[in-house]
């Protein structure tokens, strides 16, 4: 009887004292001047106002929450912001006149030239210094006329030719201005010529194999222009050929057999680039 009495007695104390803890934590919680970890919802700012400013370990902590956050999304647009600096794409609308030098160029006149084309352009690993390949497309018109004994001789040369300029390019950033220096090869893909003797009181003589056209030449290109904004350029442009523009061998006895025509033309341009 003694037992079962004293293991209730027992019971009733350690209950007591149970609750008597746990009024102890109800008035720790309640306590606001009681140090507690953040809640979920607090989150370091990085700022020299936040309260973990000078915690070494939130802020390492922060600072790799912040690289982990960044999406994907913006990752790849950096990337292309980058490419697009390292790299770019352009279309090109040019036009200009154009004439000969050489051995017996002196009787050609002003032609002109027109075209358009694509170019890219690439660094060459020191800094403001590019190579800038093109692939143009130009439509070339050369005129002839000068005076004979007994009239006046004239001719036209025409021209559909594909121009390769490889052009290393020097950007003064600060100004706006570039400046280059290349080769450049044009691959004629249809011509057609005609030479027209007009004797005083009597018909014209035309003959449209005196003047036959090759298929190659090779010259060189200087050109100068200004970044209008960071996706339009404008610049001017010579061209000075090295190689004859006739065929010696298919251009028959006459007036050109003799003739050195080398090609020389300006043009100015405009450039859009992605």
């Amino acid at each position: 009887m003694k037992s079962r009495a004293f293991s209730i007695l027992s019971s009733a104390i350690f209950a007591l004292a149970l609750a008597a803890h746990a009024d102890e934590f109800d008035d720790f919680d309640k306590d606001d001047n009681a140090v507690s970890a953040p809640s979920s919802g607090e989150t370091y700012t990085g700022s020299t106002d936040d309260e973990f400013a000078n915690d070494e370990e939130y802020a390492a902590a922060y600072a790799r929450y912040k690289n982990e956050q960044t999406s994907k999304a913006e990752i790849n647009r950096l990337r292309t912001e980058g490419f697009a600096r390292v790299i770019q794409l352009g279309v090109r609308l040019q036009g200009g006149i154009n004439t000969f030098f050489g051995g017996k160029a002196e009787d050609w006149g002003i032609g002109f030239i027109g075209g358009g084309g694509i170019m890219v352009k690439m660094p060459l690993g020191v800094k403001n210094l590019s190579i800038v390949p093109e692939l143009d497309f130009n439509y070339r018109h050369y005129s002839f006329e000068t005076d004979t004994d007994f009239g006046t001789d004239d001719a036209t040369i025409d021209m559909m030719v594909f121009e390769i300029p490889l052009i290393v390019r020097y950007t003064f950033e600060d100004m706006g201005f570039f400046a280059g220096l290349g080769v450049n090869l044009s691959l004629k893909l249809t011509g057609s010529s005609e030479y027209n003797q007009n004797f005083d009181g009597s018909n014209t003589v035309t003959d449209n194999n005196a003047l036959v056209t090759s298929s190659v030449e090779v010259g060189g290109v200087f050109d100068l222009g200004f970044m209008l904004t960071r996706y339009i350029n404008v610049d001017i442009r010579a061209v000075q050929s090295f190689t004859n523009i006739l065929n010696k061998a298919l251009v028959p006895e006459g007036r050109f057999q003799k003739a050195n025509l080398l090609s020389f033309y300006t043009m100015a341009g405009i450039t859009y680039l992605f």
